[in-house]
């Protein structure tokens, strides 16, 4: 998330509380350790594991939290059906439906 210069740009997301460019000096120590793996998740993933965890289990994610559901999601056909995934939910999902609705064309 940089540019040609080094300079930090501008990110987006469709979750409000990720839509900075969260770079800093401990994150690049921890990737190069090794100790820390950042992956990206486009709008309509995490917008898809709302959906799916809300439909599923009756839980209303945060749209922060979507993106971690998403990700496990994608992880989790990878590691198969005898490996365990924990996703640690932090925040209420009831607080982006305006977010979500007005995406999805849905009125109030």
């Amino acid at each position: 998330m940089e540019d040609e210069n080094g300079q930090i740009i501008e990110g987006h997301s469709i979750s409000a509380g990720l839509d900075y460019p969260g770079v800093g000096p401990e994150h690049a120590y921890l990737k190069d350790s090794g100790r820390a793996q950042y992956v990206s998740i486009t709008d309509d993933e995490a917008l898809e594991a709302f959906h799916t965890l809300t439909r599923v289990e009756g839980i209303l994610p945060a749209l922060e939290s979507s993106h971690a559901v998403a990700y496990g999601i994608k992880l989790a056909q990878d590691l198969g059906k005898d490996k365990n995934i924990i996703i640690n939910l932090s925040g209420r999902g009831d607080k982006d439906i305006h977010t979500i609705a007005e995406i999805e064309g849905i009125e109030f």
